[in-house]
């Protein structure tokens, strides 16, 4: 019943991605994963339907990527998806824009309440130069992480992203005075994770 449900309500596609086809034949830097490792997961539909499978998350592709009867296949991020738990990360699907256009990505939980906060993940690829390296070789293909984005959203109301403190502050719907003191107390950050987490748990206690 559990792999008809993953069957029937995500889109399965074999792990064969242009990108992996490249890396068997040219020598690739870095990975295109959070952790290259499979790890215990559970993907959750709707209220009820879950399905436990190993699992690990592709930042390039915005995929999860798990492991059923032998073989390696991917959940996209879709409506279907309520989410992804993946050891102690919980991704959520969310809709934003990317590039002018919205579309559905896998956002990973931070903090949740009358504000919940999330992270995405960011990668580059870049394509190997020829003849640019310091010895006259050619400089390879990699993989690059790149700085988290992070986005908020009050209660059930619209995505946005946090750009700096003082629209963070000014979009709650209360408390905003005594949230100023405590990110001018706390020294917080809009661009350091455990900061900004740290400042939306407060809010959330209040």
């Amino acid at each position: 019943m559990k792999s008809g449900i993953l069957i029937c309500m995500v889109m399965l596609i074999s792990v064969s991605a242009s990108i992996a086809q490249q890396a068997s034949a040219q020598k690739i830097e870095g990975t295109p994963y959070l952790d290259e490792k499979y790890v215990d997961g559970e993907i959750f539909f709707g209220e009820s339907a879950r399905t436990k499978v190993p699992v690990r998350y592709n930042i390039y592709q915005d995929l999860i990527e798990y492991q059923q009867n032998g073989k390696a296949l991917v959940v996209d991020p879709s409506t279907k998806i309520k989410k992804v738990q993946m050891g102690d990360i919980t991704f959520i699907v969310e809709k934003l824009t990317v590039g002018g256009k919205a579309k559905y990505g896998f956002l990973n939980l931070l903090d949740s309440g009358k504000v919940t906060l999330y992270s995405r993940k960011m990668m580059r690829y870049q394509e190997a130069i020829k003849g640019r390296a310091l010895d006259g070789g050619d400089v390879p293909a990699k993989f690059a992480r790149m700085s988290d984005e992070y986005f908020y959203k009050i209660g059930t109301g619209e995505l946005k992203e946090v750009g700096n403190l003082k629209e963070l502050i000014a979009s709650l719907p209360d408390k905003q005075e005594e949230i100023k003191q405590y990110a001018k107390q706390e020294k917080i950050s809009p661009k350091k994770e455990e900061e900004l987490r740290q400042l939306i748990q407060y809010y959330n206690s209040l």
